[in-house]
């Protein structure tokens, strides 16, 4: 998840960084938990996440996982 593009702020034209309320910092996570998250692709180890963008990951996630079942 080496993507050096600037990530913009959904709120403003500013880029999304550690200023930001809504950041999550891989520094405020448990070494742990920020290793698996980051295996698995939701974080970046470096530059973190917009909190709404996470969010968003999950309810999508869940929202496939709800209607692939109900296809089936």
């Amino acid at each position: 998840m080496k993507n050096k593009a600037v990530k913009c702020c959904p709120f403003s034209p500013k880029e999304c960084s550690k200023e930001c309320a809504l950041h999550i910092d891989p520094d405020d996570l448990n070494e742990v938990v920020r290793n698996k998250l980051a295996s698995i692709g939701v974080i970046d180890r470096e530059n973190g996440i917009c909190a709404l963008k996470n969010l968003s990951l999950c309810m999508d996630r869940i929202l496939y996982e709800e209607l692939s079942g109900f296809l089936k």
